[in-house]
């Protein structure tokens, strides 16, 4: 398995009980479902009541049509995308966010 350090540092402070990040946790069950296709961080631009709860940021590993959706509620302004990567196997394969909007 490939495993990089953005994904191990996430891994220790999840441990750690530190995380910045709401949501899925980096190594968790959906990451490794065959349906899953993609990890996305964003923070949410709704106020409290968001889904982020807490945090600045939620994490969240998507189908391809759940990823359509995420794609939607940023075209409506409800979240912003900050982080994707597109899962290779359990592989994560970031992309930088002006390459999300090239395609």
């Amino acid at each position: 398995m490939e495993v990089s350090v953005f994904e191990l540092l996430a891994a220790a402070r999840e441990i750690q009980g530190t995380d910045y990040v709401d949501g899925d946790g980096i190594m968790c069950g959906k990451r490794y479902d065959k349906q899953t296709a993609h990890m996305i961080e964003f923070s949410s631009l709704e106020g409290k009541d968001s889904p982020a709860g807490k945090s600045r940021y939620h994490r969240s590993f998507l189908t391809d049509d759940g990823y359509r959706q995420a794609l939607a509620k940023e075209a409506q302004g409800e979240i912003r995308i900050v982080r994707y990567a597109r899962l290779n196997g359990s592989a994560l394969s970031y992309k930088a966010p002006e390459e999300l909007a090239a395609g």
